[in-house]
């Protein structure tokens, strides 16, 4: 079966009539057209954090990034001397900030 969202009101009312005892899993999966893994997933997830669905607040994707206030400096070593080198700026950074990267980083 594809992938296709589900809505938030069919997972709470597949979680509402299996909790009631109306419909066995799998006739309510075949009622409401997901999977019983599906339905198993979103029961867990109810009963662990009391929601259907996960929230991703403040969730980031990808790596964090190890150059925070690192990139003003090395923005004002650019300023300043525009002239430098991949391997000079890299080594600034290193011997100044404490901050070992791949010059493919600062690029």
């Amino acid at each position: 079966m594809p992938f296709h969202k589900i809505s938030r009101d069919i997972k709470i009312a597949a979680i509402n009539l299996y909790d009631t005892n109306i419909f066995t899993v799998e006739e309510l999966c075949h009622l409401v057209g997901f999977s019983e893994c599906t339905f198993w997933w979103i029961h867990r997830l109810c009963t662990d954090t009391g929601d259907v669905v996960t929230h991703k607040y403040g969730y980031q994707h990808g790596r964090t990034r190890i150059l925070h206030e690192d990139i003003q400096y090395l923005l004002c070593l650019i300023q300043n001397c525009p002239d430098w080198f991949l391997d000079e700026l890299l080594d600034l950074l290193t011997h100044n900030h404490f901050m070992s990267v791949h010059y493919t980083t600062i690029h």
